[in-house]
C-alpha cells in the first residue's frame, strides 16, 4: 500500500428484524483495496445481529473453507470488521477513537437500516493470529489460528 492510511469504509444493511441483508467494503485511500468487497455475503446473509456476533473465527473457517492463508486472513478480516460495526451499533462497544470501528452514519433505505462506518484495518487485523508454524518465536502453534 503506497500510503499509511489503514482505514476502510464498510456499509452494512439490516432488515427490519435486524438480519443482515448485505455489506461491502469501500476502500478510501490512495491504495488499492485488498480482497473481495463482500466476501462473506453468501455465508452470513439472513443471520441476526446476535448470531453474527456469536460466530468465532474457527467456526467461520470451518464453514467457508478458504483455500490458503491469504483467503483465511481476508475471511477473518471481514468477519471481525462486521462484528466491530455491530458491537458499536448495539452499544456493546463505545466506538471510541482508539476502537476498530467508528460509525459515521446510520440511516434508513426503504425500510432497511444502513450503517456506514470507518474500520481501522490495523486494529481489526490485530485480532487475527497468523503463524506459519516455524516455532522460531519459541511457540509451537498450529499453522494458522483465528
Amino acid at each position: 500500500m503506497p500510503c499509511s492510511n489503514l482505514v476502510e469504509q464498510i456499509r452494512i444493511t439490516l432488515d427490519d428484524r435486524d438480519r443482515l441483508t448485505g455489506y461491502r467494503f469501500i476502500k478510501q485511500t490512495c491504495g488499492q483495496g485488498v480482497g473481495a468487497r463482500s466476501l462473506l455475503t453468501e455465508f452470513l446473509l439472513g443471520l441476526s445481529i446476535d448470531e453474527l456476533l456469536a460466530i468465532d473465527g474457527d467456526r467461520l473457517l470451518a464453514v467457508c473453507r478458504p483455500e490458503d492463508d491469504v483467503s483465511r486472513f481476508l475471511h477473518l478480516k471481514h468477519l471481525f470488521a462486521i462484528q466491530a460495526v455491530l458491537e458499536v451499533y448495539t452499544g456493546r462497544s463505545n466506538g471510541a477513537s482508539n476502537a476498530a470501528c467508528a460509525i459515521a452514519e446510520i440511516g434508513d433505505d426503504r425500510g432497511q437500516v444502513v450503517i456506514d462506518a470507518d474500520i481501522d484495518v490495523g486494529l481489526v487485523t490485530d485480532k487475527i493470529k497468523a503463524c506459519d508454524g516455524c516455532t522460531g518465536c519459541g511457540t509451537n502453534l498450529p499453522a494458522f489460528e483465528a
